[in-house]
């Protein structure tokens, strides 16, 4: 009998213990479906204030950003190769790049180029980046140069740094190229298009759009005019100008002109004023071309460096205090040079009085 009595205690355990693991399981049971439960974490950054945040985005409505280039400071295009040696020593592409900020940029030193020298130096460097973009299809080089400025001694346009004129001449001739055929690929139709207003933008679709500019200015301007039939025809094709006369003497419409009609006909020595290399490196598919404009900037920075040597006593590149440490080394160099030869003057006085005595004896 006591036997009969362990046996049914042990029985009674056993059913228990089943019993509570079969509770224990389905507490962490998910609801429906029998799925394990999974606790996870927040994943990721929170979007900055301000920010669009589109569910189910995709790439069909991608916009790409407008960047603002490198930090201001060292220029470096370590992509872009080079065997010119410079119009004079010094002024190959690395040389003048490693004078940035010290002959010429917006915080160079007091012996250094004017502003408008400054400023031309950008506009050669963007230029020549610009074309090395064209010759590879690629507006991502122009993001080496230094964008927006703060705290410069004087007043610097956004539009006016050497970033972004090199994506503004890189990008309005890939879209012209695109409209004209001779580029293919919606990312050129995309880049154009993130300098859109953000309220144009809203009303457009990306792909509609994209897909009617493959197809040229006509049916560029006819989809715009479809979605904004507020806006005047005139304006509208001053954005795709087919014709000369649609430009009605608007330079900045002329210039699309000129660049979608040497696309077109893929003749680039027909592009606007200003654009021949960059043109000439796009249709070639080449930097050869760039070369000419890298000449031109190291033409102008040996003139502009024997301007400023000469101006300063040769203490180009130097600060206040730097320059006159230099001017002190100067002088005390001048003057033991002098003293120098003062003695030899005098040692010579002293030879030649030596040798006359000598002479009158005999």
């Amino acid at each position: 009998m006591k036997k009969w009595t362990i046996l049914t205690i042990v029985l009674l355990s056993a059913v228990l213990l089943i019993m509570q693991y079969i509770i224990e399981k389905k507490k962490v049971a998910a609801p429906g479906g029998g799925q394990q439960a999974v606790t996870t974490e927040p994943m990721g950054v929170a979007l900055p204030a301000g920010a669009t945040y589109f569910q189910n985005s995709s790439v069909d409505v991608y916009v790409p950003p407008v960047t603002t280039g490198a930090g201001y400071g060292t220029i470096a295009l370590p992509t872009v190769q080079t065997s010119y040696k410079g119009a004079c020593e010094g002024a190959s592409l690395g040389g003048m790049l490693s004078t940035h900020d010290r002959y010429w940029g917006f915080f160079a030193r007091n012996a250094s180029f004017s502003e408008d020298e400054t400023q031309k130096m950008y506009a050669f460097l963007a230029d020549y980046t610009a074309c090395q973009a064209a010759a590879r299809t690629d507006v991502s080089l122009c993001d080496a140069l230094p964008g927006l400025v703060e705290n410069a001694p004087f007043k610097v346009d956004p539009k006016g740094t050497a970033n972004y004129r090199c994506r503004e001449k890189s990008i309005s001739l890939f879209f012209e190229a695109y409209l004209a055929g001779a580029l293919a690929g919606d990312g050129y139709c995309r880049l154009q298009m993130s300098y859109w207003p953000k309220e144009d933008l809203a009303g457009v679709s990306v792909p509609e759009y994209c897909a009617a500019a493959q197809k040229g200015p006509e049916q560029a301007s006819a989809y715009i005019r479809g979605v904004y039939p507020q806006i005047p025809a005139a304006d509208i094709a001053r954005e795709y100008p087919v014709r000369k006369t649609d430009c009605g003497g608007d330079a900045q419409c002329l210039e699309k002109f000129l660049l979608y009609q040497a696309m077109k006909s893929g003749k680039p020595s027909s592009c606007p004023s200003g654009y021949g290399q960059i043109c000439q490196a796009l249709a070639e598919r080449s930097a050869m071309p760039c070369e000419k404009t890298l000449q031109e900037m190291s033409k102008f920075y040996c003139a502009t460096v024997a301007r400023v040597k000469k101006a300063s006593g040769g203490l180009i590149g130097l600060s206040k205090e730097e320059a006159k440490a230099e001017l002190a080394k100067l002088k005390a160099q001048q003057d033991e040079a002098a003293a120098a030869k003062k003695q030899e003057q005098k040692l010579m006085e002293e030879v030649n009085k030596q040798v006359r005595e000598t002479l009158k004896k005999k």
